[in-house]
């Protein structure tokens, strides 16, 4: 075991003054850390406009999670591993974020960190998550991209303030579309405890460009479907949790297209907790889609429809002993101007790292 050197000069300095003095050595550190998170799932979807969409099927998905950390240095690597009845040939036309089948790289990014009483700051750089406050409106929580992210702020030491900060992402998204996608985007964050409440405010701006690949992603008014595509969109939105026995929640998000000034947004209602074992969470969603005004080609797939369309979601968990996680999602959603409604539904089981 290798002696850490501010452990050694205060013992050689009792030595010289002849005093008596117990060594101390400071217990082994494990700085390393391996984490797992498995998703067992059923995927159900039913759209009555086109027959031929619906299906059905099954999958599995690994993930493995390595980190080092050091003082102000964390380094963080990890793979994904996925396994479905559908194979990858019908990821494009069912908008999968995600190959259904084979191993790939999930996260890998060194982390630089500095945290006082009252400031912090992180900045990430290499393959990573996106850690903006957001909404699947905006952003598949699958999606990685290559780039740099970043927060910094400040806080008080009362606790009322529990983040005022500014933070930040930029890089090209790892996309099965088969286009190459650049994201950059900014953002303010609030966040205040109120004792038996806490609230959660965000703004920012989202900026994405594409060169659509063989699948031609949809061409935006006035552009070519080849030529490379721009979108750039205003956020904001409000996250509040009423801290009671039972948990309570309510969470608002929209955005808006600057060039055609429409919008989509989604709100959301939620009891109980996905943290006590045994105690079930509901949650109800409503979310709405414009032609243009959600960052269709990396908003969440689980919706299934990415623009002209809107509906509910009704998501029923609840939390097993051992990180697990059992959770039951049915979605239901209408294309604009259409009657058919399309529903889809998701059984989940997850151990969570």
């Amino acid at each position: 075991m290798s002696l850490n050197l501010r452990w050694l000069l205060p013992l050689i300095a009792s030595a010289a003054f002849g005093q008596e003095a117990v060594a101390y050595f400071p217990e082994p550190t494990d700085r390393g850390r391996f984490a797992w998170e498995m998703t067992l799932w059923r995927d159900q979807v039913e759209d009555p406009r086109t027959p031929s969409a619906s299906f059905n099927r099954l999958g599995a998905q690994l993930r493995l999670r390595w980190t080092w950390e050091q003082d102000w240095l964390r380094l963080v690597a990890g793979t994904r591993s996925a396994m479905g009845t559908d194979g990858n040939r019908f990821n494009l036309p069912r908008w999968d974020q995600q190959p259904s089948n084979g191993t790939q790289l999930d996260v890998g990014h060194a982390d630089l960190s500095w945290v006082t009483a009252q400031t912090f700051g992180t900045l990430r750089l290499g393959f990573q998550e996106n850690a903006l406050v957001t909404s699947q409106v905006m952003w598949d929580q699958d999606l990685r991209f290559l780039g740099a992210g970043g927060i910094a702020g400040v806080r008080d030491l009362e606790g009322l303030l529990g983040e005022a900060s500014l933070r930040g992402a930029a890089g090209r998204v790892r996309d099965i579309l088969g286009g190459d996608v650049d994201l950059a985007a900014v953002q303010g964050v609030l966040k205040t405890d109120l004792g038996p409440t806490s609230w959660t405010l965000h703004a920012g701006r989202w900026g994405l460009a594409w060169d659509p690949g063989s699948a031609r992603l949809r061409r935006l008014p006035g552009g070519s479907a080849t030529a490379r595509q721009k979108l750039v969109v205003d956020t904001g939105g409000l996250v509040g949790t009423w801290h009671v026995a039972f948990p309570l929640a309510f969470s608002w998000s929209a955005s808006r297209d600057r060039a055609t000034g429409e919008t989509s947004g989604e709100a959301q209602v939620s009891a109980g907790s996905r943290e006590r074992v045994y105690w079930p969470h509901l949650a109800y969603t409503w979310q709405r889609l414009s032609a243009t005004g959600s960052l269709y080609p990396v908003n969440g797939d689980e919706w299934w429809f990415y623009r002209r369309a809107r509906g509910p979601r009704v998501d029923l968990s609840v939390p097993l002993p051992g990180h697990w996680l059992v959770s039951l999602s049915v979605i239901q959603q209408r294309p604009e101007g259409e009657t058919g409604l399309s529903t889809r539904s998701l059984l989940t089981l997850t151990r969570r790292f």
